[in-house]
């Protein structure tokens, strides 16, 4: 998927050096409710291209994208980089659009606007505006109708490379690459602007935003408590939460609120769908853990989650293992001879969860 990702880094850098460049502003606009994207720090390599948050915005009277990196810092980190890129990518009549900006070294910011395939990468459809500010990028979105829906958003950047293999830094929310699929929560246009959102066909009030709030970390696995909203704020809408491959049923408070209890045993995307309105997909790290006990010579143990994986017990000081063990509906045994202090460290298989080291057992 990598070699024909990024056409525009050449195809396109005509049409991006055409384009003028803002004056900075002093700070991006607000998003509409909450933003559409939320990343985690540090998932990116480096600090001007890795993507804390993303959204769209109405508040200008016209629609609008923000892209917020840990620094905003717009010129490429490596040395040999031309430019350092930034794309909102998401899905409208039937095509993948974005908006861009590209921070070339000593030059403005430039931006321009087009279609995205996985096959083609970026196909550039000419310049549109935008502002470096002093906290994030603004680009300004081409026009679109009124309640059209805007979805699967994500966020990609790149720190030069070429068109046939750009040099990807982050994807947001996620990790770094293009294929993944995980996704920002989806947009209505004109769901912010006056009158108020959610005027469907023949005055019918319609779902335009879904938030969803989850833990990020759940430590052994269990039970979980996952809940959001839905806007506008209107009781008995049925909400459909998706864990993995499991599908719950929620509906909604008079405020808008939904919640439900998911059973969790390994690390899970989640994402919430009311009225055809989707959340950000949001990714729970199941963290396991696992305990020891030490009679004699013998070391017994138990893992949670019950996941399938390997134990490696290692005595202190050393650098190989002294023994290893697969464990059988969470519990393992190993024999072993040489005294000293131990500890276990679990590494659950296929990255179903974050592996744990247990206490030290020791063996006289």
């Amino acid at each position: 998927m990598r070699a024909p990702q990024s056409k525009a880094l050449a195809a396109g850098a005509g049409v991006l050096a055409a384009v003028a460049c803002a004056t900075p502003a002093a700070a991006a606009p607000p998003p509409c409710g909450t933003a559409q994207i939320a990343d985690a720090t540090g998932d990116g390599h480096h600090p001007n291209t890795d993507v804390v948050a993303a959204w769209l915005s109405e508040s200008a009277g016209r629609l609008q994208a923000v892209i917020r990196p840990r620094s905003a810092v717009w010129e490429p980190a490596h040395d040999d980089s031309e430019a350092a890129g930034f794309a909102l990518l998401y899905s409208a009549g039937g095509q993948v659009r974005y908006v861009r900006a590209e921070a070339p070294r000593g030059a403005p910011v430039r931006f321009d606007h087009g279609t995205w395939s996985a096959a083609g990468g970026f196909a550039s459809a000419g310049a549109t505006t935008g502002e470096a500010a002093s906290d994030a990028l603004t680009i300004d979105v081409p026009a679109l109708p009124a309640a059209t829906v805007l979805s699967r958003l994500f966020v990609l950047t790149y720190d030069g490379g070429d068109a046939t293999a750009p040099h990807w830094v982050d994807r947001a929310p996620g990790g770094t690459t293009p294929e993944e699929d995980a996704f920002g929560a989806d947009f209505v246009t004109g769901a912010c602007a006056a009158g108020g959102p959610g005027a469907g066909p023949g005055g019918a009030v319609t779902t335009t935003a879904v938030e969803l709030d989850v833990r990020r970390r759940v430590v052994g696995g269990g039970s979980t408590a996952v809940g959001g909203r839905v806007l506008p704020a209107r009781a008995g809408v049925t909400v459909a939460v998706t864990a993995g491959k499991r599908v719950r049923e929620a509906v909604t408070q008079a405020d808008g609120s939904f919640s439900l209890v998911l059973p969790l045993k390994r690390t899970t995307r989640v994402r919430a769908v009311a009225e055809g309105i989707a959340s950000q997909t949001r990714t729970i790290t199941v963290v396991s853990t696992v305990r020891i006990t030490v009679r004699g010579h013998v070391v017994r143990g138990r893992v949670r989650p019950a996941l399938p994986g390997r134990v490696l017990l290692l005595r202190r000081g050393a650098v190989e293992p002294a023994a290893t063990a697969r464990p059988r509906d969470g519990r393992f045994r190993v024999r072993l001879a040489r005294p000293g202090r131990y500890q276990a460290v679990y590494i659950p298989s296929g990255e179903r969860a974050a592996r744990s080291t247990s206490n030290t057992g020791v063996i006289r």
